[in-house]
């Protein structure tokens, strides 16, 4: 690899010779990129061989000759020590540029705040959101943090940043395809990773996970447009993966009942507690997040009260479930915890003992489930799938087949009108195809 300056001659005769600016060339195999410099000189004053002034020029003053002459140096190593593979004419123009204006880049982000991932974390922060909820978005500006360092680095685009005011539906389909590809950067490129852990290393992401992810951007989209922070929305033309749900599964009476009155006298404490609380949310149908807010104010005449914490900031109602005897007979057992009517779990113990405890009782139908990847069809036994949502799913879907009211289901389990999350507890199983069949006879 070779770098070398030289300038182009003024060529137009009959007029004096004007000041060029010295160009850079560099010559690596098939790879011949050149770029003008701010540097100029008197065509008559250059020399080529040495890459400097001649020897005798008495109108150019010796320190001049000195400082242009070390900056040509500092140029030519610069690109020598930068220089990489596959480098283009704009890498070089970029390097030249930063050079000359070493604050070209705190010039360019000047107005940082616009920048994709401080509007995620601005709407974190200034929402009602939570604390599970700000995690999330807090991770998804993380992803987009790694992506503009990954151009910047790896990509060699020295200025890159999604700013909310320029960002387009092709800057989206890049991230996208980032994250889609960090299962394997979390390897190629452990320089971007420094800040995680091993076992937290990206995972293979599903076409839900994408869904997931881009409706949370284009929600902080939407708030920067609604707040006149842009004018810009770059989702017009992106379209947002597509989301796929299998029927929902669940326990039916019989196995929430075989559950609630195993004999787990021989587990441990903490798969007898973890019982408890699964049954619990099984018999007033809230979400995990929200269980973990309930305190005995919220039981007011023999029903559990509260705001659904997903819903609170855009449509708060009060949903209020009557306690049967079972879930009574649970909150007795803990009634010693102060304000709080259920001990305190942490979502990944809580879904593995899930697990752990519908294994140990039997709970092994199988049930249908979407493989997120393939995106096809799967049986898998009910006690390998089940999570902290098969507790509310089992509350609704044995409502549903009592009722089959979908309004007065959704009271209940805080569903708002016409929501399509609750149209997938709704799908008619054989039972019920049978009565209406049986209605016709």
């Amino acid at each position: 690899m070779k770098v070398t300056a030289f300038i182009r001659q003024a060529t137009v005769k009959g007029t004096p010779n004007e000041t060029v600016h010295i160009y850079f060339r560099v010559r690596d195999g098939k790879t011949d990129i050149k770029a003008a410099s701010e540097l100029s000189i008197n065509p008559n004053h250059w020399n080529a061989e040495k890459q400097g002034y001649k020897s005798r020029v008495s109108l150019v003053s010796e320190s001049a000759k000195v400082d242009f002459e070390k900056k040509i140096s500092e140029l030519k190593t610069l690109i020598s020590e930068k220089y990489y593979r596959g480098a283009d004419g704009e890498w070089l123009k970029t390097l030249i540029e930063e050079y000359h204006h070493p604050d070209i880049n705190k010039r360019i982000s000047k107005n940082k705040e616009n920048l994709l991932q401080n509007r995620i974390r601005q709407y974190a922060e200034n929402r009602p959101l939570t604390p599970r909820a700000k995690l999330r978005l807090l991770g998804i500006a993380k992803k987009v943090d790694r992506y503009t360092e990954y151009m910047k680095t790896i990509m060699k685009r020295r200025n890159f940043g999604l700013n909310v005011d320029t960002m387009t539906s092709d800057d989206l389909r890049s991230l996208q395809a980032f994250i889609c590809k960090e299962v394997d950067f979390y390897d190629e490129y452990p320089e971007l990773y420094t800040d995680i852990e091993k076992g937290y290393a990206p995972r293979e992401q599903s076409e839900n996970s994408l869904n997931t992810i881009f409706r949370r951007i284009h929600t902080v989209i939407n708030y920067c447009l609604k707040n006149k922070l842009t004018t810009n929305d770059p989702f017009a033309t992106f379209e947002t993966p597509k989301v796929i749900y299998g029927p929902p599964f669940y326990l039916n009476l019989e196995e929430r009942d075989k559950v609630y009155y195993a004999d787990l006298s021989d587990c441990c404490r903490g798969m007898q507690v973890y019982r408890d609380i699964f049954m619990f949310q099984c018999l007033i149908g809230c979400r995990a997040g929200d269980l973990l807010t309930l305190r005995k104010d919220n039981i007011v005449d023999g029903a559990v009260e509260y705001i659904a914490e997903k819903t609170k900031g855009h449509n708060p109602r009060t949903i209020r479930v009557p306690l049967n005897d079972k879930a009574k007979a649970i909150l007795e057992k803990y009634n010693d915890l102060g304000d709080r009517i259920l001990p305190k779990f942490n979502y990944s113990d809580y879904n593995k003992n899930i697990r752990k405890i519908l294994k140990h009782v039997g709970i092994n139908r199988k049930v249908v489930v979407i493989n997120l990847m393939t995106r096809e069809s799967e049986m898998k036994p009910l006690c390998d799938v089940a999570t902290t949502h098969t507790a509310r799913k089992t509350f609704i879907g044995n409502l549903y087949k009592k009722v089959k009211d979908p309004s007065f289901v959704a009271s209940l389990s805080g569903h708002t009108d016409g929501s399509r999350a609750f149209a997938r507890y709704s799908e008619i199983d054989m039972e019920m195809k049978r009565e209406l069949v049986e209605m016709i006879d």
